[in-house]
């Protein structure tokens, strides 16, 4: 008796401290390997989990890329000209630039090296959608050359 009396106290003991060493984690709403605090697109994979769709890949290293550094990652940031939302004049410049065959990381929103026409189809969508950059959970979103 005294035995089993042991055992389930040291259960207890057991799920208790697995519980707390759980309270306290930050999430990750995205799923990219990055807590939501320090990552730069919250609801868009950008991270450093391999082989999500839509990331931005560094030598098959997903990255943080940020081109116009406001805290914003590409993926969730077609407003080029930092007006705080996707207009007419962003889908222009990005038309420009994938006319050009740029390689500006501040066009390359599916982050594949260059503005193309599916960096002008997303931010065509997005002006369409009057869409504001982000989410980010950044601390410096919204600034210009957030670190």
């Amino acid at each position: 008796m005294r035995n089993l009396i042991v055992l389930g106290v040291a259960g207890l003991l057991a799920v208790g401290l697995s519980m707390s060493s759980m309270a306290g984690l930050e999430p990750d709403s995205d799923g990219d390997g990055l807590v939501d605090s320090a990552d730069n697109c919250t609801l868009v994979d950008n991270g450093p989990v391999e082989d999500q769709p839509g990331g931005c890949y560094d030598g098959g290293t997903m990255v943080q890329l940020d081109g116009d550094q406001d805290g914003y990652g590409n993926p969730c940031d077609t407003d080029v000209d930092n007006d705080q939302g996707t207009s007419l004049l962003d889908v222009s410049a990005t038309l420009a630039a994938a006319s050009a065959i740029s390689s500006d990381p501040n066009f390359d929103f599916d982050c594949d090296g260059g503005a193309s026409l599916l960096d002008v189809s997303r931010v065509l969508a997005d002006a369409a959608a009057i869409a504001s950059p982000g989410p980010s959970g950044l601390a410096c979103a919204g600034t210009i050359t957030c670190p």
